[in-house]
């Protein structure tokens, strides 16, 4: 996802972290031969696109995926909501 984007750093993002935890932060960081910054940015974004991913994947077993394609095959068509999905919501306007 992030990998797409332009290498471009225009925002700052801060943390709070006390001596312990930015210890922590700092030894790791080492290890992998980078600044904290770099280390919590990389670890930070790994994080976020596994969730991501995880949150917009949807997993199904066979049986539930037969329900599903039945039931919606069975959908009725609602006129009404179609309409009301052409508007743009209150909060686009």
């Amino acid at each position: 996802m992030a990998k797409n984007l332009p290498k471009v750093k225009e925002d700052r993002l801060s943390i709070r972290a006390d001596a312990g935890q930015k210890l922590v932060l700092a030894q790791a960081a080492g290890a992998r031969h980078m600044n904290v910054s770099q280390f919590v940015l990389q670890a930070s974004l790994r994080e976020a696109e596994k969730v991501i991913h995880e949150e917009t994947i949807l997993r199904v077993s066979a049986e539930e995926y037969a329900w599903l394609a039945k039931i919606m095959d069975e959908a009725v068509p609602a006129p009404r909501l179609r309409e009301a999905l052409s508007v743009p919501p209150v909060w686009d306007v």
